[in-house]
C-alpha cells in the first residue's frame, strides 16, 4: 500500500509541469494577440443643436417654433414644440447615414410620435446634398393624426442655397405645413443667413408681395 501510495505522488509530481506547459500553449495565442498598449474603447462626442423660429404671418398671431437635436456616430434624436402644430410636441429618433467626398449625400430616416393637441405617428427622412458651394437639405414627415382624425399629411421645408464664402449664405426655401393657414398648399420665397462662431442667423420670405406673405426668422446654435 505504501508503495501504491509513493508511485501515485511521484506520477502526480511528475504531471504538474506538463498541465502547466499545456495551459501555457493553449493561452499563448489569446496573450499574443492582445497589444501591450491596449486602450478601452472611445465613446463617440455627442454633437446638439438647438433652434428658435419666429412666424410673423398676415392675419394670424406670431408664433414660434422650437427644435432640438443630438448626434452620436449614427444616432439621430429630435425634439421639437409647436413644429406641426400649436401646442403639440413631436419626438424622432433616426439614423444617419452618409456617402462621397466632393459631392456629398446624407440621408436620415427616423419614426417618431406627436403629442399634445395633436397625436399620432411620424415617419421621417431628411437629406442632405452639398458640391461645392452649393447646398440642398430637406426635411420631410409623414404624419398620421389620429386625435383629430384627419388622416395623412405630409410636411417639408427644403432649402436651396449659395455658400460663396462660409459666413454667409443665400437661396429659396419651400415649406408645406398645417402650422398656419396659407392660401397655396406650398409656399417658396427667398433666404439668407449669417453664420458667426456656432451662431446661425436666417430670414425666410414666403411669398413676397402675396396676399398670405409670411416672414421667418430662426436662430441656431451648434456645438
Amino acid at each position: 500500500m505504501e508503495s501504491r501510495r509513493r508511485r501515485r505522488e511521484l506520477v502526480r509530481k511528475a504531471a504538474m509541469p506538463g498541465v502547466a506547459t499545456l495551459v501555457l500553449l493553449v493561452a499563448a495565442p489569446a496573450i499574443a494577440g492582445a497589444p501591450a498598449n491596449a486602450e478601452p474603447a472611445r465613446d463617440e462626442p455627442w454633437t446638439l443643436g438647438a433652434s428658435l423660429f419666429w412666424y410673423l404671418a398676415p392675419g394670424q398671431k406670431n408664433f414660434w417654433v422650437l427644435n432640438a437635436s443630438a448626434d452620436n456616430g449614427p444616432v439621430h434624436i429630435e425634439l421639437r414644440y409647436h413644429d406641426e402644430a400649436i401646442g403639440t410636441a413631436s419626438a424622432l429618433i433616426g439614423w444617419n447615414l452618409e456617402w462621397g467626398d466632393r459631392l456629398k449625400l446624407g440621408l436620415t430616416p427616423g419614426v417618431g410620435c406627436l403629442i399634445g393637441d395633436q397625436g399620432g405617428p411620424i415617419l421621417a427622412l431628411d437629406v442632405a446634398l452639398s458640391w461645392g458651394p452649393l447646398f440642398f437639405s430637406s426635411q420631410s414627415e409623414w404624419l398620421w393624426e389620429v386625435q383629430g382624425g384627419k388622416g395623412w399629411f405630409f410636411y417639408t421645408w427644403t432649402e436651396l442655397d449659395v455658400r460663396p464664402w462660409p459666413w454667409i449664405r443665400a437661396g429659396i426655401v419651400a415649406q408645406r405645413t398645417r402650422l398656419f393657414q396659407t392660401a397655396r398648399e406650398f409656399i417658396f420665397g427667398p433666404l439668407i443667413g449669417f453664420t458667426v462662431w456656432k451662431v446661425q442667423f436666417s430670414l425666410f420670405w414666403f411669398q413676397p408681395g402675396g396676399i398670405d406673405q409670411t416672414l421667418a426668422a430662426k436662430l441656431e446654435l451648434s456645438f
